[in-house]
C-alpha cells in the first residue's frame, strides 16, 4: 500500500517535472536595450524646393540591441514609428546599413539566443525657408541620394544652436515609441514591444 502511494508522488512529481520543462521552452521573452545616446548623426532629406520654402525630411537617429532570450527562433514582422497609439503608424523606421540609410525594420528573424544591434533613424517631414535650410547645411555633409527620385540625404551638424533650432519646429511632435511586432513560430503568436523615442 505504502509502495503503490509513493510510486503515485513519484509519478506526479516526474509529470510535473515534464509539464514544467515543456512550458520552459516556450517561454522567454525579447530584451531591446537602447542606446540614450546613439552614436550616429542627424540626417536631412531635401524633398522638394520652391521659391522660398523647402519641404524637408529631418532623420531621428536612435540605437538598439534586440535580444532573443526565447528557446526557439523568433521573427520580426514589422517594427515602425507610433505617436497616438499602438495601432496607428505614424512613420516607418530605416536601418542605417554602412552609414546610408537603407532597409526598413521588418522581416528579420533571429535565432535561439541571438542578439543583434540596430542603428536606426525615424523621420519626420518638415518645412523650412530657404534661409533656414541654408543655415542648417552650412555645415553639413552630403552621404547619399534616397529614393528613385534622387532626393538629397545630408549628415547635419549638431551644434547646440542648430539643435534647439530644430526643437523650436517641432517641440512635441516627435515624442513616440517604435512599436515592433514579433510572431514566435513555437507558440503561433503575436507579441509586441515598444521603445520610447523623441528627439
Amino acid at each position: 500500500m505504502k509502495s503503490n502511494k509513493l510510486y503515485k508522488l513519484l509519478a506526479l512529481v516526474v509529470f510535473s517535472f515534464l509539464l514544467q520543462s515543456c512550458g520552459t521552452h516556450k517561454k522567454g521573452k525579447i530584451e531591446v536595450v537602447k542606446n540614450f545616446e546613439p552614436s550616429i548623426p542627424v540626417k536631412l532629406l531635401i524633398y522638394e524646393s520652391d521659391k522660398d520654402s523647402t519641404i524637408t525630411r529631418l532623420y531621428i537617429p536612435i540605437e538598439f540591441t534586440i535580444i532573443n532570450k526565447f528557446n526557439n527562433r523568433i521573427k520580426l514582422y514589422d517594427g515602425y514609428l507610433s505617436r497616438n497609439g499602438g495601432n496607428v503608424q505614424s512613420g516607418s523606421i530605416s536601418l542605417l546599413i554602412d552609414n546610408k540609410l537603407d532597409l526598413a525594420l521588418r522581416n528579420i528573424n533571429f535565432k535561439k539566443n541571438e542578439k543583434k544591434h540596430y542603428k536606426a533613424y525615424t523621420s519626420y517631414k518638415l518645412k523650412l525657408s530657404n534661409q533656414e535650410k541654408e543655415k542648417i547645411l552650412k555645415n553639413a555633409t552630403f552621404v547619399q541620394y534616397r529614393f528613385d527620385s534622387k532626393k538629397e540625404v545630408y549628415d547635419i551638424d549638431l551644434l547646440k544652436n542648430v539643435k534647439s533650432f530644430l526643437l523650436k519646429k517641432v517641440p512635441d511632435s516627435l515624442k513616440g515609441f517604435i512599436r515592433m511586432e514579433f510572431y514566435n513560430p513555437s507558440t503561433e503568436k503575436n507579441f509586441f514591444k515598444n521603445i520610447p523615442v523623441k528627439f
